[in-house]
C-alpha cells in the first residue's frame, strides 16, 4: 500500500486480500466447491460458496482459520495477470458462477484479470494489500448463511461465510467484544423481552406492532420532537398516506423508484393509487396550495408521516429495515440565499437531539452522483454542482466530520447523511438531508421576491430522527434497554415487602401516578428479592422497597437499576427527584 492511500482504503484492501484467503482454504479443504463472490464489506469480508451437498457449520470454522493461517506463510504478494475470456472461462470449467460473471464483464468490454497470491489464484478486479504474509494475520470467521446468487430469489442459495480482520491483534479483540455486547443488546432480542414491539406474519412481513410499553418511548420521542421543532420554528401539518399515482410521475419517483413501492391500488374507474413511499411530494403540493410571498420564506413544514416500501424480504430486519414507518420529516422552502443557514440550523438541530440523548460519535457522510451514470440522475450539471457546493458551504460552519461516497447521492440532489455510532461500536444512517434544486421546478412551485418577480424556492429535506422504527432501534441497542428515566416504559415498580405493606404501597402507587409518573405496583405473593430480579430484567428505573419501617415513617427507599440503593426518602422528595429527572432528560 502507498502511504497515500487512506486507511479507509487500507481496511477495504485488508479485507478483500482476506476474502481470497479464506477462498483459498476452503478449495484446499472441500476440492469439490465453486466459488462465487468474495467483497470487502464493512467492517469484514464474506464469500459466497456453493458446497453442493457438503453441509457447512460454524463448527468448521476452527479447521478453516487452521488452514488460511498456514497457507498465508507462502503469500508474498499479488500477482496481476490479464486473460482473455477464453482464458478465463478455462480456468472456471464447471463453475457457471463465474462463467456468467465472466459473460458479463466481457459483454460491457471490462478487461478481464486474475490476481495470484501462492498457488491461489481468482477472477478479480483488485484492490489488495502489498504484503498478505506478514498483513493478514489477525483475522476471524464470524457466521454462515445462506444467500441467493446475485440476491435473486429465482436462483440457487449458496453459503456465505462471513469474516472480519484488523490490522492489530488488539482492534480485533476490541471489535469481537463489541460483536458480543451487540449480541446482547440485539434490538429483536431485547424488543421482545422488554414486550416492546412485534411482527406478524398475519399482518406482514416489516410492518410493526408497537407494543404499549414500546409505544410509551414512540410518543414521549415525537411528543418531545413536536415541542421541540415548533420551537425552532417550524409549522405542523398532516397527509394522507395514499396518492393518486400522477404525482409520483409528476416527482420522477415512478417509474424510476417503482420497484421500492406497494404495487398501485387500480380504482373501478382504472384510475391508480399508490401507498405514500416518501411525505415530499405531499408537502409540495401544500406549498403549492396558495400563492406565496419571499416574506413567508423559510417555510418550514413538518409531519410525522406514515410511509410504505416495498423493501425485499430478505433485506427486512428488525426495526432497522421494514415496510411500514413513522418518519420525522420536513421540508423547508427558502431562497437561495436562505438555503446555507438553513442547512446549517438543520445540522444544528440534529446535533441538538444527539446531545440531548448522550450521542457523541457520529459523522456526516456526503452522498455525491456517479458522473458516469447519468441515467441514474434527473437536472443538469449546473444544479447538482450548486447544490453541492451549498451543502459544503454549510458543513463548513459545523464541527462535525464529514467523509464523501460517490455514486449514492438521490436521483434528484446530492445528500447528506448522519451515521451515528451506537455503544457496541455499530454505525446506523439514520437521517438524510439535501438541498433540492430541482424539484421545486419539477412541481413549478413559486414565490415572488421583492421586486414582484416570480422565483423558484430550494427545498431542504431533513429528517433528524428518521422513521420511529430505526431510530428507536437504534436507541434499544445503545442504552442496551436501559434507556433514561424519561424514555422508560416503566419508571418506578413499587414492591411491598409482605401483604401487610400492600395498603401503603397502593397509595405510594396513586401519588406517584398523580404526578404523571409511569408506575407498575408488584403485589404478587412473591419474596422480596425475586420482585427485584424481575424489575431489574424488566429494566425500570427505579424499584420502591416498602418494609414496616417505611410505613412506619412514611418513606420510600430506592433502589435503581444499577444496584445502588438510596434513602429512605419521603415520597415527596422522590417525586420531585424523579419529576426533575425526567424534566431535564437526564442521561443515566
Amino acid at each position: 500500500m502507498n502511504k497515500s492511500e487512506s486507511n479507509q482504503e487500507y481496511s477495504e484492501h485488508l479485507r478483500h486480500s482476506c476474502a481470497h484467503l479464506l477462498a483459498a482454504a476452503v478449495i484446499e479443504l472441500w476440492p469439490g466447491t465453486l466459488r462465487t463472490i468474495g467483497p470487502a464489506i464493512e467492517n469484514g469480508f464474506y464469500y459466497d460458496f456453493d458446497f453442493g451437498d457438503v453441509k457447512i457449520s460454524e463448527e468448521d470454522f476452527k479447521k478453516i482459520e487452521e488452514k488460511m493461517h498456514e497457507l498465508v506463510k507462502s503469500w508474498n504478494g499479488f500477482e496481476k495477470n490479464e486473460v482473455t475470456e477464453k482464458g478465463a472461462k478455462d480456468a472456471y470449467i464447471g463453475n457457471q458462477y463465474k462463467i456468467e460473471l465472466i459473460e458479463e464483464f466481457s459483454k460491457e468490454k471490462q478487461k478481464l484479470t486474475f490476481y495470484k497470491s501462492g498457488a491461489y489464484s481468482d477472477l478479480c478486479r483488485g484492490g489488495h494489500i502489498e504484503n498478505p504474509s506478514k498483513e493478514l494475520k489477525h483475522f476471524k470467521l464470524l457466521s454462515v448463511a445462506g444467500a441467493y446468487w446475485r440476491g435473486n430469489e429465482k436462483n440457487k442459495m449458496l453459503t456465505r461465510i462471513y469474516g472480519t480482520i484488523f490490522s492489530t491483534k488488539g482492534d480485533l479483540y476490541k471489535y469481537l467484544k463489541n460483536l458480543e455486547l451487540a449480541k446482547l443488546h440485539d434490538h429483536r432480542k431485547l424488543g421482545k423481552e422488554l414486550e416492546l414491539f412485534a411482527i406478524s406474519d398475519e399482518i406482514g412481513q416489516g410492518l410493526v406492532l408497537w407494543l404499549p410499553k414500546g409505544n410509551f418511548i414512540k410518543e414521549e420521542i415525537e411528543n418531545w420532537a413536536k415541542t421541540t421543532e415548533t420551537e425552532w420554528g417550524y409549522q405542523r401539518v398532516t397527509t394522507p398516506n395514499i396518492t393518486k399515482s400522477g404525482l409520483y410521475f409528476t416527482s420522477g419517483h415512478l417509474p424510476y423508484y417503482k420497484a421500492d413501492m406497494y404495487p398501485p391500488m387500480t380504482l373501478d374507474d382504472g384510475e391508480e393509487y399508490y401507498l405514500k413511499p416518501m411525505n415530499c411530494p405531499h408537502h409540495h403540493m401544500i406549498y403549492k396550495n396558495r400563492p406565496r410571498s419571499y416574506k413567508e420564506l423559510p417555510l418550514r413544514l413538518a409531519e410525522y408521516g406514515t410511509c410504505y416500501r416495498y423493501e425485499a424480504s430478505g433485506e427486512l430486519f428488525g426495526l432497522m429495515r421494514v415496510r411500514g414507518f413513522v418518519q420525522n420529516d420536513s421540508h423547508i422552502y427558502c431562497t437561495q440565499g436562505q438555503a446555507v443557514e438553513e442547512f446549517v440550523q438543520v445540522m444544528k438541530l440534529h446535533e441538538f437531539y444527539y446531545k440531548s440523548l448522550g450521542i457523541k460519535d457520529y459523522y456526516l457522510e456526503l452522498a455525491l452522483r456517479d458522473p458516469e451514470n447519468k441515467k441514474k440522475y434527473h437536472g443538469n450539471k449546473e444544479m447538482w454542482v450548486l447544490a453541492e457546493k451549498l451543502m459544503r458551504e454549510a458543513v463548513k460552519r459545523v464541527d462535525i466530520p464529514m467523509v464523501e461516497k460517490a455514486g449514492s447521492a438521490a436521483f434528484y440532489g446530492p445528500k447528506i447523511d448522519f451515521i451515528i455510532k451506537s455503544s457496541t461500536g455499530r454505525e446506523f444512517g439514520i437521517s438524510t438531508n439535501q438541498i433540492d434544486l430541482f424539484m421545486g421546478d419539477r412541481f413549478g412551485l413559486k414565490y415572488v421576491d421583492k421586486d414582484g418577480f416570480e422565483k423558484t424556492p430550494v427545498i431542504i429535506h431533513r429528517a433528524p430522527l428518521g422513521s420511529h422504527e430505526r431510530f428507536i432501534g437504534f436507541l434499544i441497542e445503545h442504552f442496551g434497554g436501559n434507556f433514561p428515566t424519561w424514555l422508560t416504559p416503566v419508571q418506578v415498580k413499587v414492591l411491598p415487602i409482605t401483604d401487610k405493606h400492600l395498603h401503603y404501597a397502593k397509595s405510594v402507587s396513586e401519588k406517584l401516578k398523580e404526578a404523571g409518573i409511569r408506575v407498575e405496583l408488584d403485589d404478587r405473593n412473591e419474596r422480596l428479592q425475586a420482585k427485584i430480579r424481575d424489575a431489574q430484567k424488566e429494566k425500570v428505573s427505579y424499584m420502591l422497597i416498602l418494609g414496616a419501617k417505611e410505613v412506619e415513617t412514611k418513606t420510600v427507599t430506592v433502589r435503581a437499576r444499577s444496584g445502588e440503593a438510596y434513602g429512605p426518602y419521603s415520597i415527596e422528595t422522590f417525586i420531585s427527584n424523579i419529576c426533575q429527572e425526567i424534566a431535564q432528560k437526564t442521561i443515566n
